[in-house]
This record gives C-alpha cells, sequence and structure tokens, in this order.
C-alpha cells in the first residue's frame, strides 16, 4: 500500500474512532464534536502511535483507542490554548472560542478530556492511565509556564524548554512509550521508544516556531512573523539573544518591549536573524535531530510502515 493511501486510511479510522468516543450529552457539544473532528489536523500522534506498534508486532485492536485518546488531549489542549491566546482561528477556521464563546470553550475541552479518559479507563490498562493522565498535568504546568514567560524578556532556554516539553514533548512520548506497553515490552525498550517520541515533540515543536520567521507563507500556511508581531520569545528570538552583541540584544529587547511591532520592525528581526545566521544552525540542529530519529527507526526492518514514519520526519524536515 502507497504511505499517501495507508495515511489516508487511517486518519478516516481515528476520525470514526474519535466519533465513538466523543459522546453527546447536549446539542451544543455535538456541534462542537462535529467541528472538532472537521478541523482535526494531519493526526500526527496517533499515526505515529499506530506505526509503532505495528513495528513492535502488536496485534491487538486498542492501538486505535490509544491514537484516538491522543488525539483527543490535543485537540482539548488546542480549545483551551486559543482561549488563553485569545485566537480568532484554529487551521483556517473560526476557533471554537470565537464561534461559541471562550467559556463554551474551556467547557468543552474539559470534556474531550473526561470523554478521552473515561475510554481509556475502559481499557483496563493502569499503566496507560498514568502516563496520559501525567501528560494531563504536563499540559497544565507547561501553560502556567509559558503564560509567566512568553513575553519576558528574561526568559532562558531552560524555561523555553520545560514549556515544550508540557506542550508537545510529553504527549509524543506517551504514544511512543503507549505502543511499547502495549507490544508488553520490557522497561528498557519503553524508555527508548519514549525518549525516541520526546525528541520527535521537541523538533516538531522547535520546527514550527522555525517556520513563523523562515517560511513562506503560501508554503506554511500561517501568518508571517505572527510571533513577533504578539511579542512572543519563541526558538528563534532566544538562540539570537544567545548569540548576539550587546547592542544588538539590547535593539531586539526594544523590538519586543514595544505594545505594537511594525513591519519595519519585522525587517530588522529578519535582518538580525539573518546577520547571526540563526536559521543555518537551526537547520543544523533540525538535520541531526532527523538522523538520530531515522538511525533509531533503522532498528526496524524495511517496511510501507517505518517509510510512512521515515516520511513524515523528512516532511517536518523540508517545511
Amino acid at each position: 500500500m502507497k504511505v499517501s493511501v495507508l495515511k489516508d486510511s487511517l486518519v478516516r479510522k481515528f476520525d470514526k474512532k474519535l466519533e465513538a468516543i466523543i459522546r453527546e450529552d447536549l446539542k451544543i457539544l455535538a456541534e462542537i464534536k462535529t467541528y472538532t473532528i472537521r478541523s482535526g489536523g494531519k493526526r500526527i500522534r496517533p499515526i505515529l502511535h499506530y506505526c509503532l506498534c505495528q513495528l513492535l508486532g502488536y496485534s491487538g485492536k486498542y492501538w486505535l483507542d490509544v491514537g484516538a485518546i491522543a488525539e483527543l488531549i490535543h485537540a482539548a489542549s488546542l480549545l483551551h490554548d486559543d482561549v488563553v491566546d485569545e485566537a480568532e482561528t484554529r487551521r483556517g477556521l473560526q476557533s471554537v472560542g470565537s464561534k461559541f464563546g471562550n467559556k463554551t470553550a474551556i467547557l468543552a475541552g474539559d470534556y474531550l478530556l473526561a470523554c478521552g479518559i473515561d475510554h481509556l479507563n475502559g481499557l483496563g490498562y493502569p499503566e496507560l492511565m498514568d502516563i496520559f493522565t501525567q501528560v494531563i498535568k504536563d499540559l497544565s504546568v507547561s501553560e502556567l509556564i509559558q503564560m509567566e514567560w512568553e513575553k519576558n524578556p528574561k526568559i532562558t532556554l531552560e524555561i523555553y524548554n520545560r514549556v515544550v516539553y508540557g506542550k508537545t514533548a510529553s504527549l509524543f512520548g506517551a504514544v511512543t512509550s503507549a505502543a511499547g506497553i502495549l507490544s508488553e515490552k520490557q522497561e528498557k525498550e519503553k524508555k527508548k521508544l519514549r525518549q525516541f517520541g520526546i525528541d520527535l515533540g521537541s523538533f516538531f515543536q522547535k520546527k514550527d516556531d522555525a517556520i513563523d520567521y523562515f517560511s513562506p507563507a503560501s508554503k506554511s500556511g500561517k501568518v508571517p512573523l505572527k510571533d513577533f508581531y504578539n511579542g512572543l520569545y519563541t526558538y528563534p528570538i532566544l538562540l539570537l539573544l544567545e548569540r548576539a552583541e550587546k547592542n544588538d540584544k539590547k535593539l531586539v529587547h526594544s523590538l519586543f518591549a514595544k505594545s505594537e511591532r511594525s513591519q519595519g520592525d519585522g525587517v530588522v528581526i529578519l535582518s538580525l536573524l539573518s546577520r547571526y545566521q540563526i536559521r543555518e544552525k537551526m537547520d543544523g540542529e533540525f538535520q541531526n535531530i532527523a538522523d538520530n530519529l531515522m538511525k533509531f527507526l533503522n532498528g526496524f526492518p524495511e517496511s510501507g510502515i517505518r517509510n510512512l514514519l521515515k516520511d513524515q520526519i523528512l516532511k517536518l524536515l523540508e517545511e
């Protein structure tokens, strides 16, 4: 089966499972359920879980449940994020908060989490309950840290990495280690699987931060320099501050200290990023991470499933 065909088939299966897991206790929840599934994105986390289950030789049926639950947790976090960020849109559509109101979005996110954990509990795997409830804790803690530090000029790479771990890498680590749990692997192998997921999740988030500054809008679909105009200290800026000379550091901080940043300010920040070769530094780092991820996957026999995973990582590298 072609990689694209397999991927499309998996997305349909996960969407169907999400449809079954999310109950419809109220009319508004039925609307949000439809809205959540329709705006679902690439289903990267559940596809990652499925692929690793296959590579590990798991022949059971719970990969579909676990993958869908991971996606529910992710979807709930996005509902909450959009309220915190006052986002009007999500993936080109009106955000749930904008469409239904922020209170509804928060409660709907809580409801999605409850549906996911309730379904997970029914699978009868205490270890899965442990890792996914920890993910929910990590998400909450990292969101609080981000709210405190994302516009603070004293933010450090260490603080940034804590946010990345909690908001993104923790869930990736959970879906990869969950494949080891279902496959009944030894603790040592489950730790390796978890680290693979954490590394991939961190790569995923840092690459997303880089796209904001370095990828054309026509290719990424994102608004260029959105993080900059919002005054957010993300990975490219933190690397710039590490490398920049004293006067240039002051210039960067003066730009972020403004109540609003102009297109001219955007030109200045891009010039500084270019001068200190931040894109080249990040590209080198991302290539090293991708090489290590590929090395891990090359430990499994060649197959269509392995190719699907490698293809996803390569696409991420090329964005």
